[in-house]
């Protein structure tokens, strides 16, 4: 759909007919169309688009309106990126609607059935990603939520405020000494997606946490960045910096399973992965050569999933 031909849609009924009106816009709106102007509404072209419109157009016309459709243009005075970003900005709008929907359902439980409640999310969620043209990745997202809540319906998933990967850059990340998986997984997607050139220290028992500017603590009680409701500090540094996408939630249920030793309802593999992590461990007593073999155990692990997941 990433072209820079759209289909450019504009109508306009008698002033007693303000029903049809709204009617027409609440199928613009079914269609994913998104409005420039005051009375244009652009949608990808394609066949599918152009006779849904058209069919909108006679419906207009038989009513008394106007419709006209323009077909194949570029919008000269628009850029093509700022309509594909209006285009986001309105899925991400819907996306947030029904997040706040399903996180309300989730906090009151008495109110009915869950299950059901999410099936109903999940045919909503699927209606918005029919027309979500340039995802950002929110449906996504949301989707994996679901997913989660699922099979964890008893659990409401924890509001992760979103973090600029701007403001951690040239930090030294500081957590507990003798780093096990959670501590080693962090830092390692630190080093791979927020800032190759990050440092790491390490705590002592007993020390104060350090609160200066440059640092960034993680994986301790009053940390940055630390256990949220069921997420493990890994899981919260992945959702903080939108990096869920990056990482297949097999591997992120691996993790947890590994870090809060929950092997019943983990992936098959979990208990493979511990005993090897664990010899890594064993072979590793120093804290940075510990640190610095984990970025090339969770390589590896990774292009497992990636390439399972193909």
């Amino acid at each position: 759909m990433n072209n820079k031909n759209w289909l450019v849609f504009s109508f306009s009924v008698p002033a007693k007919h303000q029903g049809f009106r709204v009617k027409i816009w609440r199928k613009l709106n079914a269609l994913g169309a998104v409005q420039v102007k005051n009375a244009l509404y652009l949608l990808p072209a394609g066949e599918h688009h152009q006779e849904q419109l058209t069919w909108l157009a006679k419906e207009t016309e038989d009513q008394g309106g106007e419709a006209v459709i323009l077909a194949g243009g570029e919008l000269l005075h628009t850029p093509d990126a700022q309509i594909r970003t209006m285009f986001t900005r309105a899925r991400d709008e819907d996306y947030q609607r029904l997040e706040e929907e399903v996180r309300s359902t989730l906090a009151n439980p008495e109110s009915g059935d869950i299950q059901a409640c999410l099936r109903k999310f999940g045919r909503r969620l699927e209606a918005i990603r029919a027309i979500d043209f340039f995802p950002s990745g929110r449906g996504q997202a949301l989707l994996r939520m679901l997913e989660e809540v699922g099979r964890h319906p008893q659990e409401t998933p924890p509001v992760i405020p979103r973090r600029d990967p701007a403001t951690v850059q040239g930090k030294t990340w500081v957590t507990r000494t003798n780093p096990y998986v959670d501590r080693l997984s962090s830092f390692w997607l630190v080093r791979r997606y927020l800032d190759p050139g990050a440092r790491i220290a390490f705590l002592p028992p007993g020390e104060a946490i350090p609160r200066q500017a440059d640092t960034v603590v993680f994986d301790m009680a009053e940390a940055d960045f630390t256990h949220t409701g069921g997420l493990i500090t890994f899981e919260v540094i992945a959702e903080a910096f939108g990096l869920t996408d990056a990482i297949p939630l097999p591997m992120r249920r691996v993790l947890r399973a590994i870090d809060l030793e929950e092997f019943e309802t983990a992936p098959e593999e979990a208990r493979g992965v511990k005993r090897m992590l664990d010899g890594l461990v064993a072979a590793c007593p120093d804290d940075r050569q510990r640190m610095e073999l984990a970025l090339a155990f969770f390589d590896t692990l990774l292009a497992s999933y990636t390439a399972t997941h193909k």
